[in-house]
């Protein structure tokens, strides 16, 4: 049987690079090593058996992509058992899966596969399972729902996931209700929100230095425009990601500039209590994604400074948003149904209130604008183009950031897989273009892991990174005294 490839999940399937896979993925971390029957009956049941693009592979047929049966499809192609050499310390895990992530999949087998690894911490009984996903299959939001049906909750009071629940405004209906707004403020919004930045502008006296950066980089013009309207103006803020989208270069030259390789680095942060990121939150009127990109911000700003870079004041990130509800059952088709935002991070502001307040408005304003649905345009007109020109479009918006950085709530009481505990779950996400860095941050049972995966030749020491973005927690926990 054959069923076409939707054309949002063409764009990812064809958007493979040899030093950049667009693969997705995930970690559970287990109390011990489950029964691999019982593992493979899970694997059947909950994936193979209700999600028939889990035994298709892509091809092209008379021109077109469509997922076809794989007429050799085997469990066992997918699957593999693994013990690390003793000890078995976390060095050797990192080593392991880093070395997966950049290991295509056969192309003429479905594209997914699952390790079981065994051996971590000497005779501990400790485990791990490495699940690696091509996007083309689903998005990723979609992609840790399904990783997460293959679990049970450890209670009958444990709590529902909280994965895939759209924020405010970033759901269809968020999205209808945001033009809605823009068609009833009308023009005269418009035209008193812009025509006030733009005559505010008139009065701003740059420093030398300053006037540069605005020349080299106009964007900055744009935020400068912008940034004295209000948060909440849809229209001027929409006016405001057109201009960045169009104008901005590629992402900031600094020490990990460069092409990437083939070979990456995984790098982790485990066990954040996540009440301390609330707590936070709410001593500052932030979300606690605001703290987390705060964190990160803080964190690269350290990483950077130790590398001799301090006069950076912003970096951009990719920042994937769902575009639907998925609090229902799993469709069977999965599919992509995303768009991505881009986030102009703040660097170099040390003061812990300063930045969760900047960091705050930057995605107040993302989040009152139509910027999902204008990248999301750009996304579907990189499926319908040629090779050619699809990877200049992929390349045009990809090399304008560092990377994607994702957050990810999961499920809020324990779970487990086939009678093993599932003690801690992670996450890494692909990048694309010269992009040299994707972070995934996951909240699992009140704690919060912090994935990092970066090109081994241009961001060499990952962890030292992770290792900045726990401490940056620390600093920005000051405000819970003040």
């Amino acid at each position: 049987m054959t069923v076409p490839v939707a054309s949002g999940d063409l764009t990812w399937l064809l958007m493979d690079r040899p030093n950049n896979l667009m693969y997705v993925h995930g970690v559970l971390q287990l109390g011990h090593t489950p029964d691999w029957a019982d593992v493979e009956q899970v694997l059947q049941d909950r994936l193979i058996d209700k999600f028939p693009v889990f035994s298709r592979r892509a091809a092209k047929v008379d021109g077109t992509w469509v997922w076809e049966d794989d007429p050799d499809f085997a469990l066992s192609n997918h699957v593999r058992r693994v013990t690390l050499p003793e000890p078995g310390t976390r060095d050797e895990a990192e080593a392991y899966i880093s070395s997966r992530v950049s290991e295509p999949f056969d192309a003429q087998h479905p594209l997914w596969e699952m390790d079981l690894i065994e051996g971590l911490d000497g005779s501990s009984g400790e485990a791990m399972v490495l699940a690696r996903f091509h996007h083309g299959i689903a998005d990723g939001v979609r992609l840790v729902q399904l990783l997460l049906s293959l679990l049970d909750p450890l209670s009958e009071d444990a709590a529902p996931s909280t994965v895939g629940r759209s924020g405010k405004g970033s759901g269809p209906a968020g999205m209808a209700k945001g033009a809605a707004r823009m068609v009833v403020s009308g023009t005269t919004d418009f035209v008193t929100g812009v025509g006030s930045a733009i005559s505010r502008v008139g009065s701003i006296r740059p420093s030398l230095s300053q006037g540069w950066i605005h020349l080299r980089e106009p964007s900055r013009i744009v935020d400068a425009a912008t940034n004295v309207a209000s948060e909440d103006n849809m229209l001027v803020n929409s006016w405001r990601s057109v201009g960045r989208l169009t104008l901005s270069g590629r992402s900031v030259d600094t020490v990990w500039s460069g092409t990437p390789g083939v070979a990456k680095k995984a790098a982790w942060v485990s066990g954040v209590p996540l009440t301390r990121i609330r707590d936070i939150g709410k001593a500052n009127t932030v979300t606690i994604n605001d703290v987390m990109l705060s964190a990160v911000a803080l964190g690269v700003t350290e990483y950077l400074a130790g590398k001799g870079a301090t006069s950076i004041d912003q970096v951009s990130w990719m920042i994937p948003i769902s575009l639907k509800p998925i609090d229902a059952e799993l469709p069977e088709e999965l599919g992509n149904h995303f768009a991505v935002v881009m986030l102009s991070m703040p660097i170099g502001i040390r003061d812990p209130k300063q930045l969760l307040r900047e960091t705050h408005s930057r995605m107040n304003r993302i989040k009152n604008s139509a910027e999902p649905m204008i990248l999301y345009g750009v996304q579907r007109v990189v499926a319908e183009t040629p090779p050619a020109v699809s990877v200049r479009l992929t390349n045009f918006v990809a090399n304008k950031t560092v990377g994607i950085i994702t957050n990810v709530p999961g499920p809020r009481a324990p779970m487990g897989l086939a009678g093993a505990d599932v003690t801690g779950i992670m996450g890494w996400v692909p990048t694309s273009g010269d992009q040299p860095l994707g972070i995934c941050i996951f909240s699992y049972n009140g704690e919060v892991n912090i994935g990092i995966l970066a090109d081994a030749e241009l961001v060499p020491d990952p962890q030292e990174l992770a290792d900045l973005i726990e401490s940056a927690i620390d600093d920005l926990a000051v405000t819970l005294k003040s």
